[in-house]
């Protein structure tokens, strides 16, 4: 079950998965969380902290006992994170390996070693190095390390295999290779002959950016340019998320044009990853949606109440509606072979007004030729704008600020499912949580809609 009291006899109890992940979330302490993977069994404290849900690792069930793991959630983490502390983001000090073990799942410490002003000092120890003397090669070693482990612990270590080797070759791009060519490295000049490897982070500007792209395509073509950017997109997505990093911004711009002289057509400039995105006004955007035609408003008003992709909402076909049952089912989706989407009440009935208007034709919300709509609008409001995905991220944070469960958040939205049919299909309680979270919108908009 997914909500019960994460005891030692309940942990050593729970079988190993054979395939996915089983979360068990503690009863007595919200936020103290237990998952269950094929070979592990790991403590976890989560909660929200600066607007996004975070999860800390406390330590592995083989070294760490229940008790132990729920004290450290409980007067260490859980405070931190409640007062908006990211404690991944801290750096341990070295004068406390007491506690830099056990939170490392190493029990090489007796447990009563560790005070809770000991620990609280860690969490709260400022960072050596100075952030503003990072370099590129330095932040990708960091997210070297945090990609690799998280990989490890939630794919496995196939998965870990593939993804190695996609680390290996952007990080060769960015010039964290050990040789190369008679050309040297990637994006290399004089000043900088080891290409953007050894710069500041903080010196990697848009127009920077715009430079590197027009040298790489013209001296190494096209192809290359866009590898070497890729690296750096996902090395800035990384950067913004973290706080002793000084990157609040991602420094690609848009190629408007697309004729080459820019970044590649449709990169465009990216918030910080601890922004919400979210509608900021969901009341003014449910009145600008109504503006718009039958279909294009019926299409994102059933994205923003399920929660789904805008490429599911677009794929849908009749045929694969039931509306009855309450539900929408895709035979292959992004992350699954199978999946069942729940529709709540407020969203059947957005599909039986379209198809009372419309009729029924092979796919639920058809373009001018009569075939698929093949893109969603975005909406704007003066300098207001929302994007149709915006809606996805709209549902699932109404969904955490209610309290629903992360396995049925990510059952609904189709990300990161377990390995049993259970979580592919629509249960009554799934049924139930996606009315819920449907209810609380419609509520929010309430004297805008129609």
């Amino acid at each position: 079950m997914p909500h019960q009291k994460i005891t030692q006899a309940l942990v050593d109890g729970l079988p190993f998965q054979e395939s996915g992940t089983h979360w068990v979330h503690d009863t007595d302490l919200a936020g103290f969380n237990l998952s269950v993977g094929r070979r592990t069994k790991t403590y976890y404290a989560a909660g929200e902290a600066g607007g996004r849900f975070i999860r800390v690792k406390i330590g592995r069930a083989d070294v760490t006992k229940a008790n132990e793991a729920r004290a450290v959630a409980r007067d260490i983490l859980l405070p931190e994170i409640r007062r908006g502390v990211d404690p991944r983001a801290k750096q341990l000090g070295d004068d406390d390996r007491t506690y830099a073990r056990i939170m490392a799942g190493i029990r090489e410490a007796r447990p009563e070693d560790l005070s809770d002003q000991a620990a609280r000092r860690i969490i709260k120890g400022k960072a050596k190095r100075r952030a503003d003397e990072l370099t590129v090669g330095q932040v990708w070693k960091m997210y070297e390390e945090h990609k690799r482990a998280s990989i490890l612990e939630e794919k496995g270590p196939e998965k870990a295999r593939r993804a190695e080797q996609h680390i290996v070759q952007q990080c060769r791009y960015l010039g964290g290779a050990e040789s190369y060519g008679k050309d040297g490295p990637y994006a290399a000049t004089r000043e900088w002959p080891g290409g953007w490897w050894n710069r500041p982070i903080t010196s990697i500007t848009p127009e920077l950016c715009s430079q590197t792209w027009r040298n790489l395509t013209r001296t190494r073509w096209r192809r290359t340019a866009q590898m070497f950017f890729m690296a750096v997109q996902v090395l800035f997505n990384y950067a913004v998320a973290k706080k002793e990093v000084p990157v609040t911004a991602h420094p690609m711009v848009i190629d408007a044009a697309g004729d080459g002289i820019g970044l590649p057509k449709g990169w465009q400039s990216l918030r910080a990853q601890n922004a919400v995105e979210r509608i900021s006004d969901i009341r003014a955007w449910w009145r600008q949606v109504d503006k718009l035609t039958v279909i294009p408003k019926s299409a994102l008003k059933v994205a923003l109440l399920t929660g789904m992709r805008p490429s599911e909402v677009l794929a849908m076909r009749w045929d694969q509606v039931d509306l009855d049952a309450g539900k929408v089912w895709f035979g292959m989706t992004k992350t699954t072979d199978y999946r069942e989407v729940a529709l709540s009440s407020w969203s059947v009935a957005q599909l039986k007004r379209l198809e009372s208007m419309t009729g029924r034709h092979e796919f639920v919300f058809t373009g001018p030729t009569g075939g698929r709509l093949t893109t969603l609008p975005t909406i704007t409001r003066g300098a207001d704008r929302w994007t149709p995905k915006q809606c996805r991220k709209e549902w699932q944070t109404v969904a955490v600020e209610l309290g629903v469960s992360d396995t049925q958040r990510l059952s609904q939205v189709g990300k990161g499912l377990g390995g049993t049919d259970g979580h592919y299909v629509v249960t009554p309680d799934l049924r139930s949580t996606v009315q819920q979270v449907a209810d609380e919108i419609m509520r929010r908009v309430e004297g805008a809609a129609t």
